[in-house]
């Protein structure tokens, strides 16, 4: 049983084995580790039967269904309704979220996000033709009889260019919608050529996601402005072109900004009648975009009341305590760093689908349930695609390399000289690389604590007895592979 501590009660078994009183259990770095399903509950009650119901029709992951119907919701609502974050700061966010779908091609990522987006889609496609019409009408009248050309009014962009992208913006203040079917594309442009070019384009997404003025400077084609540049972002990507992608990308927050869901191979699914969520949906998402206040009048600012912005202000304190992981995986802190815009965004998109009144502040209730998404299900998402897809660890091989030296010699310390005396893989850690791994090893619960025997020595790190404990079969495995590897050199050079 564990105890409040995060230590195991003394007597307490784990997998089937007695661990040492006060021990505390290690991080299986050779487990896999699976995505948490969605507890549909979570959503905002208008979106429940829903992801229900197109789970049930599609086979398809409730999560991707879930995510995607918030992000699409999210990006419906105008960005001049905001959220005040803090009492006594001009801190505000608007509902802009952005969402990655992970997975194999048989998870039906595709499918998910055309169905949470169709409506926004029809709403986007009516405003293309209204926007044809009136520029046909400017050209037919008379040049002395024009007004200023019609700027072009959208809700979704799809293949497109920054340039592109600034023209509709330029006409689109309230936010649009991104949509990506895989995302590897849209990340991989960004980075083919490199210098300036490449650089642009990160910074002008990197925008998108914060909101707000963008100036544009442009020798030969003047300057602009783009009142409001602010994208909603949504799409899918495989496993193994996101890591190349991240691991070749600049580190420069944007892949951070993105919710990821891993989600889980798709069943197949039915056709039958079924109950009409299709209809509600539609209409939701037609509402909030109904929301918006005429251009030029104040921004609607809501606020959270007494008990919502305590969770608020106990979730900043949570949010900076996680960001240790820092020494485990950088990528995953500087996600979780992105946590107190996130939650905020998130509470205004609950708030207008439930409640729906901007004369209304946010409560704790609403906060509460948003708390529970984001940790027990996006940021368990998060660890996972951070771990599992991109790895535990920058250095999750050479980490495994010295766990796996640790079992087979059943070591209670170990040092700088016992890693570079290890086996192949070992010996080729520079010197300088060893302490950070040994670091790491640390806040991953395999090592205790360091004891410095001489000023200017690297520590010799205490071993958690508890590794020999739960990963005993696995050392046993690994000393008899060392040993068979050595007996084969031996004979092999007879």
């Amino acid at each position: 049983m564990m105890i409040a501590n995060g230590a195991y009660a003394p007597g307490a078994k784990v997998e089937g084995a007695m661990l040492p009183p006060g021990a505390y259990e290690p991080v299986d770095l050779w487990g896999q580790f699976d995505p948490p399903g969605l507890d549909v509950s979570l959503l905002p009650t208008a979106l429940q039967m829903w992801v229900k119901v197109q789970a049930y029709r599609m086979g398809a992951d409730p999560a991707g269904l879930g995510v995607a119907a918030l992000v699409a919701c999210a990006a419906a609502i105008p960005d001049q309704i905001t959220i005040k974050v803090k009492r006594y700061e001009e801190w505000t966010e608007s509902a802009r979220l952005w969402a990655a779908l992970v997975g194999l091609p048989s998870t039906g990522k595709s499918p998910i996000i055309s169905a949470a987006t169709r409506p926004l889609k029809k709403l986007d496609n009516d405003m293309f033709r209204a926007w044809r019409q009136e520029v046909q009408q400017w050209n037919d009248a008379p040049k002395d009889e024009r007004g200023p050309p019609v700027m072009q009014r959208r809700l979704v962009l799809q293949d497109t260019t920054v340039e592109a992208a600034q023209a509709v913006l330029e006409g689109s203040p309230w936010g649009v919608m991104m949509l990506q079917d895989e995302l590897s594309g849209f990340f991989g442009a960004m980075d083919k050529y490199g210098g300036k070019g490449g650089s642009a384009d990160r910074g002008f997404w990197l925008q998108s996601w914060n909101g707000g003025v963008y100036s544009i400077n442009r020798v030969g084609r003047g300057s602009n402005q783009v009142p409001n540049l602010s994208v909603s972002l949504l799409g899918g990507i495989q496993p193994e072109p996101i890591r190349k992608l991240a691991a070749d990308a600049q580190d420069d927050g944007l892949l951070q900004r993105l919710f990821p869901i891993v989600l889980k191979p798709k069943s197949p699914g039915v056709d039958e009648p079924t109950q009409d969520v299709d209809t509600h949906y539609r209409q939701l998402i037609g509402w909030l975009r109904g929301q918006g206040l005429p251009l030029g009048m104040p921004e609607a600012v809501l606020h959270f009341d007494d008990g919502a912005q305590q969770i608020r202000r106990e979730l900043e304190q949570k949010h900076y305590d996680l960001q240790s992981l820092e020494s485990v995986s950088p990528k995953l802190a500087a996600h979780v760093g992105k946590y107190d815009a996130m939650f905020p965004r998130l509470c205004l998109t609950y708030h207008m689908i439930e409640a729906g009144r901007i004369d209304q502040p946010i409560t704790a209730d609403t906060a509460h349930r948003v708390s529970r998404l984001l940790h027990e299900f996006l940021f368990r998402h998060a660890a996972v695609f951070y771990s599992g897809v991109l790895g535990l660890s920058d250095e999750h091989d050479r980490l495994k390399n010295i766990a796996a030296f640790i079992l087979a010699h059943r070591l209670d310390c170990i040092s700088n000289r016992d890693v570079q005396r290890g086996d192949r893989a070992m010996r080729k850690i520079d010197n300088r690389d060893i302490q950070p791994l040994l670091e790491q090893l640390h806040t991953l619960g395999w090592l205790d604590s360091a004891v410095f025997t001489k000023v200017g020595v690297p520590p010799l790190w205490v071993v958690n007895p508890t590794v020999h404990v739960m990963f005993a079969e696995r050392g046993q495995r690994e000393a008899e592979r060392r040993e068979l590897e050595k007996t084969t050199i031996q004979q092999a050079l007879r």
